[in-house]
């Protein structure tokens, strides 16, 4: 899907519209060129690689057309050198160029992008690189990240909070712990920021034209203050993605998640999804035809006839830590309406009575 979704300049239809970037490549730390895989990189992969977009603070970066060929280059509205001569560690603001956008816009995907106004962590001054340690430009990942580049370095709360709470409490409150995850009580809603909502549901059979750019995206459906899904979990991950884990296994806490249903592209002869061209979809707002286009490029099998598929991810939740004031309170969880669905985590039934009927 990456692989011919790669690199582009996409025209829309209305030529008073300008020429927009496309491709996968605008959130990669390349130049244009395709990677090889991890493993069998060579020294153009590494001469490829873009170090001003993780270490130059007002970086903006346009794809650019020489002969029939893509590259990746400066924007035109930066001075280069002056850009180049102010590089330093990455800060969040150079994280964020790409990690906000994943999915297409703002928090549209995780659900949970850290600012100063929705975490208490960023609030405080904090960089992503205090938690998400690095070593040789290999950056240590946390929660359900599949590609994990230091695998021997966790990103956990406990890192920094191994007795975290205070008071008359804090004993009880510590010892849930053992089988509670911090964000768990501590990030009680997704996309908290109003000004950032987040897509629960995208249907890609339904085109919807932007009238700003003149391009077509999937129909969205955003929300804000979203409740989470909770379940086990033990740090790996199902395939189709869904958190490995149960109550029996004593690695295993309850973690939140957030849940984005999808309507996808798919082959009405076999129910499977087409790698559908991104810009055909964006520029025609024709499925039939990004499905045709996508599945000669991808090189799958496809009947000519698609369909709307059903999909679901899961997305762990790690950022946006809420104040004190606003996490989950003892009765948030042990009360008849708590937001802990007790049976469906494991526990049997005499258990389920005193877990909820606490408060």
């Amino acid at each position: 899907m990456v692989g011919h979704n790669w690199i582009g300049i996409l025209q829309p239809k209305d030529a008073s519209k300008p020429a927009q970037p496309g491709g996968c490549v605008q959130c990669h730390a390349g130049l244009g060129a395709k990677p090889n895989p991890v493993g069998k990189l060579t020294e153009a992969d590494y001469n490829n690689i873009d170090c001003l977009l993780c270490h130059a603070p007002g970086y903006k970066r346009a794809v650019v057309k020489e002969g029939d060929k893509f590259r990746i280059g400066p924007d035109p509205s930066i001075d280069v050198l002056k850009t180049a001569q102010s590089v330093g560690r990455p800060t969040n603001e150079m994280c964020l160029r790409c990690h906000t956008s994943a999915g297409g816009g703002p928090n549209h995907k995780h659900g949970v992008t850290p600012t100063k106004d929705s975490d208490v962590h960023v609030a405080k001054g904090m960089q992503c690189l205090d938690c998400h340690t690095a070593k040789k430009h290999k950056v240590a990942g946390g929660a359900d990240i599949k590609a994990q580049e230091l695998l021997d370095v966790k990103v956990a709360c406990e890192n920094c909070h191994a007795t975290p709470h205070k008071g008359e409490k804090a004993k009880i409150l510590d010892r849930h712990t053992a089988r509670i995850a911090c964000q768990t009580c501590h990030i009680p809603t997704i996309a908290r920021d109003p000004k950032m909502p987040t897509i629960v549901a995208r249907d890609w059979t339904k085109p919807v034209l932007n009238e700003k750019t003149g391009l077509y995206g999937p129909t969205n459906k955003m929300a804000g203050s979203v409740r989470p899904e909770y379940a086990w979990w033990n740090r790996f991950m199902k395939i189709p993605p869904e958190p490995a884990g149960s109550i029996a296994d004593p690695k295993s806490k309850i973690y939140p998640w957030k849940r984005t249903d999808y309507t996808v592209i798919g082959d009405a002869a076999t129910d499977k999804p087409i790698y559908i061209k991104a810009g055909v979809y964006a520029v025609t707002g024709d499925p039939g035809a990004a499905a045709k286009k996508g599945a000669e490029d991808g090189k799958q099998v496809y009947s000519g006839n698609w369909k709307g598929v059903k999909e679901t991810m899961v997305f762990s939740m790690n950022h946006q830590v809420a104040p004190k004031g606003e996490v989950l309170k003892c009765e948030s969880c042990h009360s008849s309406k708590g937001v802990l669905d007790f049976k469906k985590l494991g526990y049997d039934e005499e258990r389920v009575k005193k877990l909820s009927g606490g408060y």
